[in-house]
């Protein structure tokens, strides 16, 4: 190798050859080190492989857990969406109930204040002492008033609060046995309540929505009037006597023949008690038949009278 003199090593030239000279010495000795470095990880202790082997294994479980916990979170999250709209759709349900608690409840205070009016009069009546000649007076006072708590009588139970119907109108027809013109007022009340005159038939969003106050109020009207034949309770319990559609349809008189499927066309209906039981209302009619298709009809009719 090529080595400067003392005085070539004070010129630039020598200066720079002592610095190659320094990196290959500096390079020599990392080769040294990474080759003795390699050889100490060839040769690890069996010790320490092991607790190497370990936590490798501690790591790929902490992985799978972590898994877990993230999958479980997901899980947890749809949970909280599905009860968080579960309460929202309670908290409107609850809101429904509570207008028409306050609406009924101001109904009710209005027939209470007309009905302590009517007692005030009556006591008044009864406090004064009248002549012979008044009697006359006082008994037209009597019938008067007689008039007004039949007429209150008939508002509070024959108005519905929910839906705003008037049901005085049903009442007649079936104290008359008018009982097709009965059956036909059924008919185009419930599609009132629910806007589908232009219809003329009842699908299961608008079925579910019909306030069962006023279910309630017909069948109540029907079973009576009557004699217990019609109404939707009578043809709730022949349904579920058998929950088979033709069977039940040609049990109450709907269908002809359960052989060749022949449906009673409505001008054909029995409008007396002399029909089969269930035969009336048409609920049938109502929820479709003759305009939608019988398989159809067979499940509205089902929801239908589900909601009595």
């Amino acid at each position: 190798m090529f080595k400067a003199d003392k005085n070539q090593s004070k010129t630039p030239l020598g200066y720079y050859e002592r610095a190659i000279e320094e990196l290959r010495r500096s390079r020599e000795e990392l080769q040294e080190m990474k080759a003795i470095y390699l050889q100490k990880i060839d040769f690890v202790p069996q010790p320490l492989q092991s607790e190497i082997q370990e936590l490798k294994t501690e790591l790929k479980h902490i992985y799978e857990r972590l898994e877990d916990v993230e999958k479980k979170a997901a899980e947890t999250q749809m949970s909280l969406a599905d009860m968080e709209e579960a309460a929202l759709t309670a908290q409107q349900e609850l809101q429904t109930i509570k207008e028409n608690m306050i609406n009924e409840r101001k109904f009710n205070e209005q027939i209470i204040e007309e009905l302590a009016q009517i007692k005030e009069q009556v006591s008044h009546i009864v406090s004064q002492t009248q002549p012979i000649d008044s009697q006359t007076q006082i008994l037209q006072s009597l019938s008067n008033l007689q008039l007004q708590l039949s007429e209150l009588t008939a508002e509070l139970t024959l108005v519905s609060h929910t839906s705003g119907v008037d049901y005085r109108q049903l009442q007649q027809l079936l104290a008359e046995n008018r009982w097709q013109e009965a059956d036909k007022e059924t008919y185009l009340n419930l599609l009132k309540i629910c806007n589908r005159q232009e219809e003329g038939w009842l699908d299961d969003d608008q079925i579910k929505k019909l306030p069962r106050h006023d279910i309630v109020m017909i069948n109540n009207l029907w079973v009576k009037y009557s004699q217990g034949r019609f109404g939707f309770s009578i043809q709730k319990t022949l349904w579920e006597a058998r929950k088979e559609y033709k069977h039940f349809a040609y049990r109450v008189g709907w269908l002809a023949s359960l052989a060749n499927s022949e449906w009673v066309k409505y001008d054909d209906y029995t409008f007396n008690l002399d029909a089969n039981k269930g035969h009336l209302p048409s609920t049938s009619r109502l929820v479709g038949l003759g305009c939608r298709n019988v398989g159809e009809v067979a499940h509205r009719l089902k929801v239908f009278l589900s909601r009595y």
